[in-house]
Parts: structure tokens; sequence; C-alpha cells
């Protein structure tokens, strides 16, 4: 911004025209006001001397009245003359040869009594100066002196306006002067009225120039108890709401954003999840049609249809147990679902567990040690639960070795129920382990039903471990894999 357009650039200018027009009206009022002022207190102040001069003059002692008439004089810096009643000069007593007043100047005079007859006349060249020609007069003639009327003394007053006259003469000549002594003043005037104001509006201006920019880092310092200070609050108060919002704002649209990142992934599961079940559904589907068809037109080694009945009824019911898996997934993904929770006894229920891969284990040669604490409760959906440590039961089973061990135990831990499922001599690649956890992910990439299940098992187990807001954990150990939960336990 141009410096000629700032704020306290304007003030500036203004105040000093502001301040230079009020000196020179001041200066022109009192060139043109002080004469016609000076005029009426001066005859004012002469009146009301000559009047208290009449009232207290000194009777039947000429000295005295001498002494009281040059004291007036002095003091009103007015000429005084007393004449007899035949017109002679009795004061002063050194202008009795040169008459105060020539007879032409007292002729248009009227002769009145009265204190208060002031007569304005211009004085003659041989009584004024040369610089005051035209000088006005103020006169008073023929007063009666009290205690000299046996003599017919009459007192004549005459003072002179010139003083003034020369004071406005000195005022036109300290102009040149006084106008430098104005402009000083008015400068230095409008600079300290310029910092005053302008100072804390440049400042807010500033930080109305930030708060423009969204930089809510400065503040107005100014806290005067005016308008200005008024405005400083407001503009802080300003800043700090506009900030708040602003952090709201960016906090709902960093949200926004990760509620779009989390529903596109989730659409990009959904997508790989229905390729995936197309694929699961379509190999089993293919296989059933194909031994189908070629039993019914006894094709080859088909015609053994006991056999290839057998083939395709165990295909159809692991179908039927992978459709089970889905639905149990859309039923656990479901926002309207909601689980049916209840006291559990951990305890019980991985009894259960146990003893149903019990068998499977001594086919497979696999010891199994299982260690329970008992009367283990904790509140949850006990179908859930249920189906949940029994897909990590098949699994510890379905990757052990014959010859191996597995080590389940469950004991109270802190407050918690902890779950330890060991299956010793096996080994999962780091990288694979969190992959394990998506939907119809399998080590084995052959994806085979004879090598492995569907991929839905541990993608069911922890949908219903995050329902439980348990936490859980599958890692390497020197013995083996270990998978690990923990629940809340209820009191």
């Amino acid at each position: 911004m141009s410096k000629y357009r700032s704020i306290a650039f304007k003030i500036f200018v203004l105040t000093n025209l502001v301040l230079i027009a009020f000196a020179l009206l001041l200066y022109i009022t009192l060139y043109f006001i002080l004469p016609s002022f000076y005029l009426q207190n001066k005859s004012d102040d002469l009146n009301q001397g000559i009047t208290r001069l009449l009232e207290t003059f000194p009777q039947k002692d000429w000295t005295e009245a001498v002494k009281r008439l040059d004291n007036f004089s002095l003091r009103y810096n007015a000429s005084l003359s007393v004449q007899d009643s035949e017109g002679k000069w009795v004061y002063p007593v050194h202008f009795t040869k040169v008459p105060l007043l020539p007879s032409q100047v007292w002729e248009p005079i009227t002769h009145k009594k009265d204190v208060a007859s002031t007569i304005l006349i211009s004085a003659p060249e041989y009584l004024s100066a040369p610089s005051s020609k035209g000088t006005e007069l103020i006169s008073h003639a023929n007063l009666p002196l009290p205690g000299y009327e046996s003599s017919g003394y009459t007192l004549s007053v005459l003072a002179s306006l010139q003083p003034i006259d020369e004071a406005m003469q000195m005022l036109l000549r300290l102009l040149p002067y006084m106008a430098l002594i104005i402009l000083v003043i008015a400068v230095l005037g409008a600079l300290i009225y310029t910092r005053l104001i302008a100072r804390p509006l440049i400042g807010i201006s500033q930080v109305a120039k930030r708060l423009a920019q969204l930089d809510f880092s400065e503040r107005s310092r100014h806290d005067s108890r005016d308008e200005i200070g008024d405005i400083s609050r407001s503009l802080n108060e300003l800043s700090m709401n506009l900030q708040h919002a602003m952090q709201d704002l960016t906090e709902a649209n960093a949200q926004l954003k990760d509620d779009i990142q989390r529903k596109e992934e989730e659409e990009a599961l959904r997508r790989e999840f229905m390729a995936m079940i197309s694929h699961e559904l379509k190999t089993p589907i293919t296989a059933v049609s194909g031994q189908l068809e070629a039993m019914l037109h006894n094709v080859g080694p088909y015609r053994n249809r006991d056999k290839y009945l057998a083939q395709s009824h165990h295909i159809l019911k692991g179908m039927e147990k992978l459709v089970y898996e889905i639905l149990d997934i859309s039923r656990l993904e479901n926002h309207h679902f909601q689980p049916s929770m209840a006291a559990v006894d951990m305890s019980e229920l991985l009894q259960d567990a146990t003893e149903q891969i019990q068998y499977i284990c001594e086919l497979n040669g696999i010891e199994l040690e299982a260690e329970l604490a008992p009367n283990l409760w904790m509140t949850g959906d006990k179908s859930l639960l249920s189906k949940a440590v029994s897909n990590i039961m098949n699994n510890a089973v379905h990757y052990t070795r014959r010859g191996e061990q597995i080590r389940i135990t469950l004991q109270a831990d802190a407050g918690l129920v902890h779950l330890r499922v060991l299956n010793t001599g096996a080994y999962i690649e780091p990288s694979e382990i969190s992959k394990l956890f998506k939907p119809f992910y399998r080590i084995e990439k052959s994806r085979s039903r004879t090598t492995g299940g569907s991929g839905l098992g541990l993608y069911i187990v922890k949908t219903t471990l995050n329902i439980h807001q348990a936490k859980f954990s599958l890692s390497n150990t020197e013995e083996g894999v270990l998978f690990s939960v923990r629940w809340k336990i209820d009191k």
C-alpha cells in the first residue's frame, strides 16, 4: 500500500490542516475582535474609574486632589485637565501655557455632565505619533469636581487608543513568525496524534492481513478502554474462533478423507470378496456338474455311479460349509447386526472345543494338552465365540504335523481371560501372518481342498474377536506357532 493512502498519512495531514486552520482562525479573530473588545473594556474601566474618582475626590485639599489626579492619569493612561469658570487651566500646571486641546477639537463636543458620555474623536497630528495617524480618542469633558463648585472647576478626561493600534501592527509583524510557530506546533501535534491513533490501527490492520491469510499466530496487543481497544479485542476473539473453526474443519475433513478411503477400501474388499466367492464356487460346481453329466451318459468310469455320487456329495457338503461361512461373514459385517451378549463360561466353552478335536488329533498322531482354569466368565455372544474358538482349534489341528503337540491353556491374567493355542513344529513366514486374516487367503497357493480350507476361518475369527473387543495375535515362537487371545473377564 502507498504511504500516501495509509491511515497514518491521512491522519497526519488532516490533523495538520485542522491545527493550522484553527490557529489561523484564532489569530484572525484576535486581529479583528481585539480592537472593539479593547475599546469596550477600556471605556467601561475608564467610566468606572472616573465615577470612583468623583465619588472619593478630596474636597478643600487641592494638594491631595492633584496627587489623586496624577495617580488616575498613570493608572488609566489618560490625560486629565481641570479648568476654572473662566476657562483657565488649573491642572496640570505645566500645561497652562499650551492648551491640552485646541478649541477646534472641543467645538463639536456636546457638553454633558454625564460621566458615561463617551465621545470618540480623531487625535490631531501634533498629538499623535507619526505611525498612529487617525488614532481614536475617548473623551469626557466638563465634569464638575465635587467640593469645587464655587470655583467652577470642571474635569476633562482624554484617553488614547493608540496602544491597541500599535498592538495590532505588532500582530501583523509577528504573523510570519507566528505562522512558523503554528506550523511547528501543528506538525508536532499531528505526529503525536498520529502515533496515538494510527499506530494501534496499523497494528490491527497487520493482524487482520495475517488473519485473511489464515495465519492465527499473531494477536493484537492494543488493549485500551475505547472503541479501538474494542476492535482489537473483537479481532482477537474472531481470530481464536476462526482458528477453532479451522481446526474443527480440518479434523472433519481428515475424518471425511478417512471415511472415503475406508469406503473405497471396503468397496475394493467387497469386489475382491465377490471375485473370491465366484472362484470358490465355480470350481466345485463345475466338478459336480461334470460328474453328474458323465454319470447320466454312462461315460467311461462314471458308470460307477456310487463312487462318483459319493464324491459329488462330498463336494456339495464342502460347498454347503463355504456358503454357511459366507453367510456368517455377511451377518457379522451387517451394520444392523447386534450380537446376543450374555455371560459366557469360557472354561466350559473351551472344554467342549477341545473334546471336539480330541478324536481328530488321535487319528493324526497329534498329542493334545489342555490346561483350562475353571469358572472364567466373560460377556459375549456364545454362538459366535464358539465358532471362533472352533476355527482356531481346527486351524491348529490342520497345520500340526504327526508327532507334534497342541497345547491349549486358559487362565486369568490381570483381569483378562487369556487363551493360548500353540501347535509345535509349525512355522509361518512373518510376511504371511497379517495376510492370513484376509478373506479367502491361504498360504498354500493351489487352493486345493485336500491341503486347506476355504480361507475364511481366520477372517471369521478376526471379525468375531473385533466385535467382542478382544486383543489377539498370531506369532512364531521357538516351539511353534502361537495364537493368543485376551478378553475382559467378568468378576
